[in-house]
């Protein structure tokens, strides 16, 4: 269930979505009108969601809910002007604090650790006693929840201790303020130089008349000691009557310049005869004059409301490349907030003259706009999909400014913070993102340079002085990461979208060594647990496995890395035994939708699990990926503060909910290949320069999550997939849905490819048949408990615990088939496929059977057994009985004997 909707500004064009508003005790302020040809969206938009802890269990550590920031922003746009509060760590803002420290320039949408929030404003009133530069929080202001309102573009608060109204908007380059003070003769307002949200730093500031000028000092992203300078100037609508200065513990009135760290300045107005002051506030991370330029050009009056009004009209215009309608309120604000925070990074970092500063720390011109800040480990899943897809005029020079990066610095960005690269997570993202990008269309950049920066990673390359494949020469080496499987795949998933890139642009030498490396991901697949699991030095397995266990593993479990081999699924699934045995394996894993760290089951809250429910698809299967869709659409994401199940790292999560909603997602990061499952909404237009996409999805909504058929650009098909070049100009994807699952989609010809160029593929799976032992009568020695009986294991199911479970003396699990028929093999599933240590698995068991209950003969018999699934073939014989003999009940001593499934078949 959804928290109470937080208060936000928008016009109601529904009747739903007002009720829905007026149902929480909430009202809404009145948002600029659209542009007569586009509908307005941004009502929809609520920039709350996401801002406390997560309704979902088990966030991932580090941050507030999704770690969002209500403020006022443009799309992409440079200065993020938003409140910071005082536990509102890493994002700045925590909706459930009631005071604000500062309205800050800088932050990031959903990054897991402290970041930005640089130059911070505070307007009060009174006298200044403290010095801010030691006792900052002590002026913060108080207010009250029923005060505060956003919308894109707009923030509005006010601050009861002062009793002074605050009001945000935002151009592409500067932020607005506007403040409504009492009838006073003291109303300040604060600038803060030397505080960021990871410490205190060398500032400046300079008074002159009605506008400020100076530099700040941020950086220290993750730990980092690389830092950056913002270059601002701020100007009032009419000259103070009022400056001074502090530095340190140190107040000077009058002072009009001052520089160091714990620096900064006041400005005070008489509002006696008028209470509004209006300030404006252009940044450069160039120089000063660029600032003062930017400010020129893109806010050169003080029309407050035309700004906001301009700021409305940019993001309903980019909100308006995807069109849906016809769904519950609930759903379009979801969506649309999904797609608002999409659109939030990264950030342009060139100014209106086109000059920027480089990973070389030198000040280039470019004639397209340039963009910085990427999260490569997390938007590398989807986010690179959905932006090539529905913004490919900025992808371009998204893409362009990724290959100046590497240009510029040595390699293409990781995890990168303005013109500094942090180096924060694992693998090797970036060309994962350019070739995502580049498989959804996007061209415009230097695809050449783009590919010699992708093999110069794998060749002992480094940006800025350092190697963002540290762990490259063993992977070379001996095919797989010793010190972390999960590094293993993310540099073989890295390896995958480089071949597939070089393949695109023509370079079929580097393809074939690439997808050789890319194929490495089997080097970690442990085949007698049947995880991915670590592996030592020589070659050896780690032993025992714990699915649930995060040692060893970057923010996961081997439960949750065994699926991220999103270009291999066929592989990943023969491996595991057959379609049937992952099906159970996925519905085991999908017991709970944000599992956390470790336990063994699903984690929509974090990136490396998001493509999980399309591995249904590539087992034919589909209906399962319906069903855990929109259970992790319904029940992980809300309307509340609370609404986002992880942090949002740059849209990451965001744009997860966005494919989820259009009935697609990008199931192979780096490929064109786009997983089927149907639309929550009867009907999609995204519009493209090339053409629209039209989607329609006939009985769509809540409750009809199950596709019953699909025709694509007016032919029928069954697949559960389609490539990106399907839908590249003017398209059409026409489903029809259900609320019960159908056929569609479930045969082997159906499933979304897998590709096995560069090795020689696992063997297929056998094709068993239906399990004669389901659902049959079983009997068993003692069970463990009343919970764990016999009939568990014949259940067909792994999920929930489902097992029996025996310390009888003598144990034995024994099922009636109901009549003689012919049996060839038997599959047994220990307890390490229902997410228990491997080291429980049964060691030394026999199979047997009968005609008559009476007589039975042994057709298996095995011993120093560890594997957590064991396939039987046997000589086909005759049997209405068959009995499983447990001697050795697992293979580290334990006494108890767990059983999940045992399966007969023809």
């Amino acid at each position: 269930m959804s928290r109470p909707l937080p208060r936000f500004a928008g016009r109601l064009r529904t009747a739903a979505l007002a009720a829905l508003l007026l149902g929480a005790g909430l009202a809404a302020l009145p948002a600029s009108p659209a542009s007569a040809a586009s509908p307005a969206l941004t009502q929809y938009v609520n920039p709350f969601i996401g801002t406390d802890n997560s309704n979902s269990p088990n966030p991932v550590p580090g941050g507030a809910g999704g770690s969002t920031y209500p403020g006022a922003v443009v799309p992409f746009g440079m200065t993020q002007f938003s409140p910071d509060t005082p536990t509102g760590s890493p994002s700045g803002y925590r909706y459930s604090d009631t005071s604000i420290e500062e309205f800050s320039l800088t932050h990031f949408n959903g990054a897991g650790c402290p970041n930005n929030e640089d130059l911070g404003l505070l307007p009060i009133t009174g006298a200044i006693g403290t010095s801010p530069g030691t006792g900052w929080t002590g002026y913060a202001g108080r207010y009250t929840k029923a005060n505060e309102s956003a919308a894109p573009g707009y923030y509005k608060n006010k601050l009861d201790n002062y009793n002074t109204t605050v009001e945000l908007s935002a151009t592409q380059r500067s932020g607005f303020m506007k403040l409504t003070y009492p009838n006073t003769t003291s109303a300040r307002l604060l600038v803060n130089t030397g505080r960021s949200a990871t410490g205190n730093r060398n500032g400046s500031i300079s008074i002159s008349g009605s506008q400020l000028t100076g530099s700040v000092t941020g950086g220290g992203f993750c730990g980092s000691s690389k830092t950056y300078q913002i270059f601002y100037v701020v100007q009032f609508d009419r000259a103070p009557s009022g400056f001074g200065t502090w530095l340190g513990g140190t107040v000077t009135a009058g002072s009009a310049s001052t520089s160091g760290t714990n620096s900064g300045g006041y400005v005070t107005f008489d509002t006696s005869a008028n209470t509004t002051v209006q300030a404006k506030v252009g940044i450069s991370f160039v120089s000063l004059a660029n600032a003062q330029a930017n400010l020129a050009a893109e806010n050169p009056g003080f029309d407050f409301a035309g700004i906001r009004a301009a700021a409305d009209t940019s993001w309903n215009t980019i909100l308006n490349r995807v069109q849906v309608t016809g769904g519950a309120a609930a759903d379009l604000q979801k969506f649309y907030t999904a797609l608002y925070h999409v659109f939030q990074n990264p950030n342009v970092a060139s100014d209106t003259n086109g000059q920027y500063r480089g990973f070389d720390q030198a000040i280039h011109t470019a004639s397209h706009t340039v963009y910085q800040n990427y999260s490569g480990w997390d938007i590398y899943r989807s986010w690179a999909a959905l932006i090539g897809l529905v913004a490919p005029t900025e992808a371009s020079d998204i893409a362009k400014s990724m290959v100046l990066d590497g240009q510029q610095g040595g390699l293409l960005p990781k995890w990168s913070h303005n013109n500094n690269e942090h180096f924060v997570m694992t693998g090797d993202p970036g060309p994962i993102v350019v070739g995502s990008m580049y498989a959804f269309g996007v061209r415009g950049f230097d695809t050449a340079a783009a590919l010699t920066l992708m093999d110069k990673s794998s060749n002992g390359g480094t940006t800025q002085g350092q190697a963002i494949r540290g762990r490259q020469s063993g992977y070379v080496s001996r095919h797989y990461v010793t010190e972390d499987p999960s590094d293993s795949l993310e540099y073989s998933a890295s390896d995958f979208a480089v071949a597939q890139f070089a393949k695109a642009v023509g370079d079929t030498t580097k393809y074939t060594t690439y997808m050789q490396r890319a194929q490495w991901w089997q080097n970690v697949f442990g085949t007698d647990s049947g995880y991915i699991q670590p592996r030592g030095s020589t070659g050896t397995w780690a032993w025992p496995v714990v699915p649930s266990s995060n040692s060893g593993y970057t923010e996961g479990n081997p439960s949750q890395y065994t699926w991220m081999v999103p270009y291999n699924y066929q592989g990943v699934i023969n491996l595991m035994g057959g379609a049937t045995t992952a099906v159970q394996r996925l519905d085991h894993h999908f017991t709970q939708l944000n599992g956390g760290l470790t336990q063994p089951y699903f984690y929509i809250g974090n990136e490396p699990e998001h493509g999980v429910p399309w591995a249904y698809n590539y087992a034919a299967h589909p209906q399962g990926t319906s069903s855990a869709v929109r259970r992790v659409m319904n029940e992980s994401f809300t309307t509340g503060a609370g609404g986002l199940p992880g942090n949002d790292d740059l849209g990451a999560t965001s744009a997860w909910y966005v494919f989820a909603a259009l009935g697609m997602y990008p199931a192979t990061p780096g490929a064109d290949v786009l997983a089927l499952h149907g639309p929550l909404f009867p009907s999609v237009s995204i519009v493209r320069p090339s053409g629209t996409i039209q989607i329609t999805g006939s009985g769509a909504g809540q409750g009809a999550q199950y596709v019953q058929g699909l025709s694509v650009n007016g032919v029928s098909t069954t697949k559960s997939w389609i490539r990106y070049g399907d839908i590249a100009g003017a398209s059409t994807l026409n489903y029809t849905m259900g609320s019960s699952a159908s056929a569609w989609g479930t045969t082997a010809a159906d499933v979304p490819p897998s590709y096995n160029d560069g090795f020689t593929p696992p063997p297929a799976a056998p094709e068993l048949g239906p399990n004669l032992a389901q659902g049959k009568a079983a009997t068993g020695s003692a069970a463990c408990n009343s919970a764990e009986g016999a009939a568990n294991a014949v259940d067909g199911s792994l999920a929930n615990n489902s097992k029996f479970c025996s310390t009888a003396a003598t144990k034995f699990l024994q099922v009636d088939l109901g009549s003689v028929q012919n049996v060839s093999s038997f599959v047994v599933k220990h307890a390490g496929l229902g997410g228990e240590t491997t080291a429980w698995n049964t060691g030394a068991f026999t199979i047997q059977t009968s005609t008559d209950g009476s007589t039975w003969t042994t057709v298996a018999s095995v011993s120093g057994s560890r594997a957590s699934r064991t396939y039987h073939p046997i000589t086909t014989r005759s049997a209405r009985y068959v009995k499983l003999n447990l001697t050795t009940p697992a293979n580290d001593g334990n006494g108890a004997a767990r059983i999940y499934e045992f399966e007969v078949y023809h």
